[in-house]
């Protein structure tokens, strides 16, 4: 709770590694902000950083950024519930969170997945082969640090994947559903047609509904 006394949640946003996605980011914040939350966008490589930035930074220094962008939020904010949202490598951050504060609402669009090996290797470096035929494994948290941390993930989980998605195929959805055997809810949404990026407005719409109504009903429909 607030010192003033006035109930606000926050919702931790984190972008994909390639995101142009600020538009989408800023229609969120627009909606929620109007609902009362706060919300902030955390500080994950995305299209807009450098190149020489973006290949010099590994998964340790992103999760490193990522636990200081949370503690930022809740330290400013003290909200008195958080959610946290991460699409595609921001996704896969936000899946490790997880696992280490034990928030209460946690939206993952696209999740990306890695093997734990090589984990100080810039990210821009890891073999993309390798990475691309782990996606087509279905894992198990016994063998995933991601996965790990979400199957400890007691709070409510909306899990978003497109039909037609060229970077995170169907068994990386999988795992990660199977993965949650502890959280207090599972939603699983499928955004027919449409591919990775939502290149088309209409997907875009349909995904937005379906976060906001998401977190309407979590919010006010009891947790």
């Amino acid at each position: 709770m607030r010192p003033d006394g006035i109930q606000r949640p926050a919702l931790l946003v984190l972008p994909g590694w390639d995101d142009h996605g600020k538009a989408q980011f800023d229609l969120l914040d627009q909606d929620l902000s109007a609902q009362g939350w706060h919300c902030r966008r955390g500080n994950l490589p995305d299209a807009s950083w450098p190149a020489a930035d973006r290949a010099r930074v590994n998964r340790e220094d992103n999760l490193r950024q990522v636990l200081r962008d949370y503690q930022l939020l809740h330290a400013q904010e003290r909200p008195d519930a958080v959610g946290v949202l991460g699409f595609s490598y921001g996704g896969y951050m936000a899946a490790l969170l997880a696992g280490m504060y034990p928030f209460d609402w946690l939206v993952l669009r696209s999740p990306a997945i890695y093997p734990d090996a090589d984990w100080m290797l810039p990210k821009e470096d890891l073999d993309r082969r390798k990475v691309n035929a782990y996606r087509h494994t279905v894992h198990t948290p016994e063998g995933n640090r991601a996965l790990a941390a979400c199957a400890a993930f007691k709070g409510d989980v909306l899990l978003v994947q497109s039909e037609h998605d060229q970077v995170v195929p169907r068994p990386v959805i999988d795992s990660y559903a199977w993965a949650f055997g502890n959280a207090r809810s599972l939603v699983r949404h499928m955004l027919l047609e449409a591919d990775h990026a939502l290149s088309q407005a209409r997907w875009r719409d349909t995904y937005h509904a379906i976060v906001m109504d998401w977190l309407r009903e979590r919010r006010y429909g009891g947790r």
